[in-house]
């Protein structure tokens, strides 16, 4: 079967196609592996959020029955009287189902378990109440935060 397509459709189809991968190229994140000396690894990092999207990513590969502990030390940030910013972290399997979900404006900012599944898992640490402002707002408000991701697991 063969199609005839007009230039003024395939042109639109061009920038159909254009627009699709540059929306995804801006949503695209960047994930960064951790590697254990010792089995521990840390990452300090500084954030500066600019969208509500803003999260940082991190994979590690584990093993079945591996005891794993995770920690995010940060501190609070009030950016009006009655709301406070914090980071949270949370933990994916493989699969991208979620294993745990930590606050450190709540104080669960640790987590500690066994691995059941082999495979490749990524804590995400990003900041919560960031739903309430616009990206404008955020860009204004020139947030930083520091972090400290800690990561030990026994073998």
């Amino acid at each position: 079967m063969k199609l005839n397509i007009s230039g003024n459709a395939k042109k639109t189809l061009a920038i159909c196609f254009i627009m699709c991968a540059v929306s995804l190229s801006a949503h695209a994140r960047k994930i960064t592996p951790l590697t254990l000396k010792n089995g521990s690894a840390t990452v300090k990092k500084i954030v500066r959020p600019r969208s509500r999207a803003d999260a940082d990513f991190y994979v590690l590969k584990l093993r079945k029955g591996q005891a794993v502990e995770i920690k995010v030390d940060a501190q609070g940030l009030f950016l009006s009287a009655e709301n406070e910013c914090s980071m949270f972290f949370e933990l994916f399997d493989d699969r991208g189902q979620t294993v745990f979900i930590g606050d450190s404006m709540t104080g669960i900012d640790v987590w500690k378990g066994e691995i059941e599944k082999t495979g490749d898992y990524q804590i995400k640490v990003a900041m919560s109440c960031l739903e309430g402002f616009t990206a404008n707002q955020l860009r204004r408000k020139k947030l930083v935060f520091n972090y400290s991701l800690t990561v030990r697991v026994k073998r």
